[in-house]
């Protein structure tokens, strides 16, 4: 399918919709888990026991993307260009499980080597939350983005579905039981994930007619995937190295609270992520006509995004109080957490469609050190910053890190589109 008919175009807005309606269903089913589980735990947990959960849940977020070689995007790109998912969705499943494997027992075994670094933390609960939000999470979305690869959308949203009552039932699962710790709630959340993870890939191997085909990765295709790893990876360390941090700095119930804020911040990013979601494919099938056709891609998502954003970024501000309220009355602080953040979605927006329009183009690597640089810049504020201003500071660095990066990748798509014209990336 040439690019011009994969649904940028006026011609295209309802297969945009249908698409859109789809992934819409996938991520509202998993921004209703996200809440639910969300809503529980600040019930039932302490601020810092809290505070303890999202900062491991921090670690994981920033070493998982990096640990998977990039394999979802890998995937994504292959799967579009040559059209052998099933054989590529094993190479993917390959890779990310032997990389995530020991991406969690060398934290485990730096945390047992250095007992200083990360001392507040309880081994056995840092190792079950890293195998559910490391290993199981980055299967578990493996299978999702095999059926967003073979356009099936509405697979996807199954696929989410089933992910997202089986994340509900095992945070209901620790309401009714006999533990009300982080260290109890490990245990849930291990097993939750990696039940959630088998039952996607169950279901796919149907869709499949099969199971995968599990492929062996190359050393070259490690190398190949190692620059959507670790540009992942620095966005999330840009998004999450600030709460580890605040623990270290002894603001342990202040981690607590900001996790609490940025967690209600993010769920509003589920409108843009659909509408994100229901383009990866077409992205790179833009991509494919070259960097002026991924920039113009990017540009028309970035318009786009704002009817997705805007509004979220207004009820965020002007609804803080009671989400606060939902909460729990412990989080009572985070009001002002999720107005400092409210802009967020915006700027997220606009970040993700012009750095999808560079990955898709083939000029990962740009997106990469651009990031990276972002993220150093906020981990100097931070490092700087937090000791005295706490959380405030892990807000005021968060933004201006987040809308540098999104400038940044909006001039760097523009350059790249102006520079090669109509030829395809690489």
């Amino acid at each position: 399918m040439a690019p011009d008919e994969e649904g940028y175009g006026t011609g295209g807005l309802r297969s945009l919709f249908d698409r859109v309606s789809w992934a819409a269903v996938a991520e509202v089913t998993n921004l209703l888990a996200v809440a639910l589980v969300f809503k529980i735990l600040s019930d039932l947990l302490s601020t810092a026991d809290y505070g303890e959960f999202t900062g491991v849940i921090a670690i994981a977020t920033i070493i998982g993307p990096l640990s998977t070689f990039g394999a979802n995007w890998v995937l994504i790109r292959r799967g579009v260009l040559h059209n052998n998912i099933r054989a590529e969705t094993g190479r993917a499943i390959y890779t990310a499980a032997t990389g995530t494997g020991l991406a969690v027992l060398l934290v485990i075994a730096v945390v047992i080597g250095l007992p200083d670094v990360l001392s507040d933390y309880a081994r056995d609960t840092m190792l079950l939350i890293l195998i559910g939000q490391v290993i199981a999470y980055w299967l578990l979305e493996l299978g999702v983005t095999s059926a967003v690869t073979m356009a099936d959308l509405r697979q996807a949203a199954i696929l989410r579905t089933v992910a997202g009552v089986i994340r509900i039932l095992t945070v209901v699962a620790f309401a009714v039981g006999p533990g009300a710790s982080v260290d109890d709630w490990a245990w849930y959340f291990a097993g939750g994930q990696i039940l959630a993870a088998l039952a996607v890939h169950v279901l796919l191997a149907r869709s499949f007619g099969g199971g995968p085909t599990l492929r062996l990765t190359t050393l070259a295709e490690y190398r190949a995937g190692f620059p959507y790893g670790l540009g992942n990876t620095t966005e999330s360390f840009l998004a999450a190295s600030d709460r580890p941090l605040l623990s270290q700095a002894g603001f342990r119930g202040q981690d607590g609270i900001y996790g609490a804020g940025y967690r209600v911040v993010s769920l509003g990013f589920t409108p843009m992520m659909a509408l994100l979601k229901a383009q990866d494919r077409r992205f790179f099938r833009h991509g494919a006509g070259g960097s002026a056709s991924a920039h113009q891609a990017g540009s028309k998502m970035a318009v786009h995004s704002l009817a997705a954003t805007v509004p979220v970024s207004a009820a965020l501000w002007l609804a803080a109080p009671a989400l606060t309220l939902v909460i729990n009355e412990r989080f009572a602080e985070a009001e002002e957490v999720i107005r400092y953040l409210a802009l967020l979605p915006i700027i997220k927006g606009f970040q993700f469609s012009f750095g999808n329009s560079l990955t898709a183009a083939g000029t990962q690597q740009t997106r990469m050190w651009l990031t990276g640089l972002a993220a150093l810049g906020n981990l100097i504020g931070n490092v700087i910053l937090i000791p005295t201003r706490g959380w405030q500071a892990a807000a005021m660095t968060t933004l201006a890190a987040e809308t540098c990066l999104a400038i940044s990748f909006a001039i760097a798509s523009f350059l790249y589109a102006g520079r090669h014209g109509d030829q395809p990336g690489n």
